[in-house]
């Protein structure tokens, strides 16, 4: 199942950048300075971690500022909710990361996006931890980014890792 979903990642980001260059014409940010988007997370958790977890899925709201061309700083929160395998009770963890970032467009339409924060547990007792966030992304149309990233929730000794997808709309 991990296998296959990542299989699918890689080939949409590899048709999605081979239709960019064959003549689609990547929309420049520099026409929409800050505004927001909401957008759907999906992911696996990777290491010891997708012993215990199957799969996560949420949705997140973000700003985005930009002070030059190239660059954004960003700002989101959001909901991921982690399902816990049916071996180890079944049921699931929420999270609410609360993060901010740095946005580098290295072309008009394919970006990096990295963010540092927060991500409270929404269960008694989770606590809040520190929340990391790098990933690459693109911009699908003038209205759609996708985004490949890598996410940590560490907190009490241990992290919970995993890589996931962002789709998402912008206003």
């Amino acid at each position: 199942m991990k296998n296959a979903f990542l299989i699918l990642l890689l080939s949409a980001i590899y048709f999605t950048a081979n239709a960019q260059t064959r003549g689609r014409n990547a929309t420049s940010r520099s026409a929409t300075p800050s505004g927001f988007s909401i957008g759907l997370e999906a992911g696996l958790p990777v290491g010891e971690n997708g012993e215990i977890y199957s799969s996560l899925i949420g949705g997140s709201l973000q700003y985005e500022i930009m002070p030059a061309a190239d660059l954004g700083i960003t700002f989101s929160g959001g909901y991921l909710n982690y399902n816990i395998k049916s071996k180890y009770g079944g049921g699931s963890v929420g999270f609410v990361p609360l993060l901010a970032g740095v946005k580098y467009y290295f072309t008009p339409g394919a970006f990096f996006h990295a963010q540092l924060g927060a991500a409270v547990g929404t269960k008694t007792g989770q606590g809040t931890s520190f929340a990391y966030s790098p990933g690459v992304g693109l911009k699908l149309s003038p209205n759609l980014d996708a985004e490949v990233k890598y996410m940590g929730i560490s907190n009490k000794g241990g992290t919970i890792p995993n890589v996931g997808l962002r789709v998402a709309y912008n206003f």
